[in-house]
């Protein structure tokens, strides 16, 4: 599958969003997350760990005008809690094309190292 061959890498990248999913299939959450890593084919955000959110979601970045993404949590280790947060590794439903990853590339506040989770690799 797309989402583990090596030619997608991740990047690191700081940037501000929102994740969607509907909780009893009744209402619609709408939660902030950072998004850390990015590639074509997923990425990794990190939220508060007020709620676990469910396998599908959707991604927004509101400072790259990338639109929605919809997302499934990746398979296998897919998160881990980080003090007061958790680190979720996301899998795209379709691939971004080159110009999204760049245009969400350029919109990052990154400074210094960037962070790098061990499980994800």
């Amino acid at each position: 599958m797309y989402d583990v061959e090596p030619r997608f890498p991740f990047k690191a990248t700081r940037n501000a969003g929102h994740i969607e999913f509907s909780r009893n299939a009744l209402t619609l959450v709408q939660q902030r997350c950072s998004l850390r890593n990015i590639s074509r084919a997923g990425a990794i955000i990190e939220i508060f760990a007020t709620i676990e959110p469910p396998a599908a979601i959707t991604l927004e970045i509101p400072d790259a005008q990338a639109g929605k993404i919809g997302c499934v949590r990746w398979s296998g280790t897919s998160s881990i809690r980080i003090g007061k947060k958790i680190a979720l590794r996301l899998r795209f439903l379709k691939l971004l094309s080159e110009e999204h990853v760049s245009r969400i590339l350029a919109s990052s506040t990154l400074e210094g190292e960037p962070r790098d989770f061990a499980f994800f690799v």
